[in-house]
C-alpha cells in the first residue's frame, strides 16, 4: 500500500507539474505575442513619426525658400522701381536745363517714359503677387474663355508689335474655358508674351497655341522666332530658385517676371518651363488645370461672350 501511495504521489505531483509547465509555457507564448504585437505597433509609430518629422523638416525647406523668395523679390523691385526716380532728380537737379539741345532732352524724356513703364509693369506684378501672399487661398476664380481673355491681353501688344514688323499666328481652340483666376491667367500670359515680344527678331513671328488637352491639364506654348538663349540660361530660367537669369539677355528685369509667374501658377496647380528651338527661337510651355465645361455653365458662357463682344466694340 505504501508503495502505491508513493507511486500515486509521484504520478500525481508530474501531472500537476506538467500542467503548471503547460500552463507557463501557454502564459510565455502569449506574452511573447502581445509583446511582438506591441513591437510592431511600436515600429510602426516610429515610422509614421519619421515620416512627420521628415514631412515637417520639407516644410521647414519650403517655408525657409518662400521666406527667401519674398525677401529677393522686394529687394529687386525695391532696386528697380529706384531707377526712373533717380534719373528724374538727375535731370530736376541738371545745372541748366535749358542749355540741353532738343534732342538731348527728347532723348532724356524718352528714356525716362520707357523706364517709367518698366517700373509701372513691374509695381503691378509685384502688387498682384503681393495680394495672393495675403489670401489664405486664391479663391477668386471664375470661368473664362482662354481664347477671349488671351485676344484681351494681346491688345497690349499691338503697337509693339507693328513697331517691330512681328506677325502674331494664334492656335486657339474657341470652346475651351478654365476655372481659375482671371487675373492670375492674365498675369501669366502677359509676362509670357512681353519677353517673346521683346527677344523676337525684327520681322519675326510669334505663335500662341494648344499643345494639348489631357485630363484634368491645358498645355499652351506661346513660341518666339529668335536666337537661341544659352542652355544655361534655359535651365535658370526652369529653376524656380535661380535668380541669376534676371538680367540674362538684356538687362530688363524678365526674371522676376518669370519667377513670379511660377510661384503663382504653383499655388493654383500649374507649371512653366522653358526649352530652345533648334536655329528658330524659344518656346515656352505653361500648363493649367482645366475646367470641364457642363451645362451649369452655360449661363456663365453666355455672360462671358457678350462681355467680350463687348469690349471688342469698345476697342473698335
Amino acid at each position: 500500500m505504501e508503495s502505491q501511495t508513493i507511486i500515486t504521489i509521484l504520478i500525481t505531483g508530474i501531472i500537476v507539474s506538467k500542467i503548471i509547465i503547460g500552463f507557463l509555457l501557454y502564459e510565455l507564448i502569449r506574452k511573447n505575442r502581445i509583446l511582438k504585437r506591441e513591437k510592431v505597433k511600436l515600429l510602426g509609430t516610429n515610422i509614421a513619426l519619421e515620416e512627420q518629422a521628415d514631412q515637417i523638416k520639407k516644410y521647414n525647406e519650403e517655408l525657409k525658400a518662400s521666406e527667401l523668395f519674398k525677401i529677393k523679390v522686394l529687394s529687386i523691385a525695391s532696386h528697380d522701381l529706384r531707377t526712373p526716380f533717380v534719373s528724374m532728380s538727375m535731370l530736376l537737379n541738371a545745372v541748366d536745363l535749358s542749355l540741353m539741345s532738343k534732342l538731348d532732352m527728347e532723348q532724356v524724356l524718352m528714356q525716362l517714359g520707357s523706364e517709367l513703364s518698366h517700373s509701372q509693369n513691374m509695381l503691378d506684378e509685384v502688387l498682384l503677387w503681393a495680394e495672393s501672399q495675403l489670401r489664405d487661398n486664391l479663391e477668386n476664380k471664375e470661368t473664362f474663355n482662354i481664347s477671349q481673355q488671351i485676344q484681351h491681353v494681346l491688345l497690349l501688344f499691338q503697337k509693339d508689335l507693328m513697331s517691330n514688323n512681328i506677325s502674331l499666328e494664334e492656335r486657339l481652340p474657341k470652346d475651351v474655358y478654365l476655372y481659375m483666376s482671371r487675373d492670375i491667367f492674365s498675369f501669366v500670359i502677359r509676362n509670357i508674351v512681353s519677353n517673346a515680344v521683346k527677344f523676337c527678331k525684327y520681322a519675326g513671328k510669334i505663335t500662341l497655341g494648344v499643345s494639348e488637352i489631357k485630363g484634368d491639364e491645358l498645355l499652351l506654348y506661346i513660341e518666339n522666332e529668335g536666337i537661341n538663349m544659352p542652355e544655361s540660361t534655359v535651365e535658370k530660367l526652369n529653376n524656380r530658385n535661380s535668380w541669376d537669369h534676371r538680367k540674362a539677355v538684356n538687362g530688363t528685369g524678365a526674371g522676376l517676371g518669370v519667377s513670379l509667374c511660377k510661384d503663382l501658377l504653383q499655388r493654383v496647380g500649374g507649371k512653366i518651363y522653358f526649352e530652345n528651338i533648334s536655329n528658330v527661337g524659344t518656346i515656352v510651355f505653361i500648363s493649367f488645370p482645366i475646367h470641364t465645361i457642363t451645362a451649369l455653365d452655360d449661363e456663365i458662357i453666355n455672360k462671358e461672350n457678350s462681355n467680350f463682344m463687348n469690349g471688342f466694340k469698345e476697342q473698335n
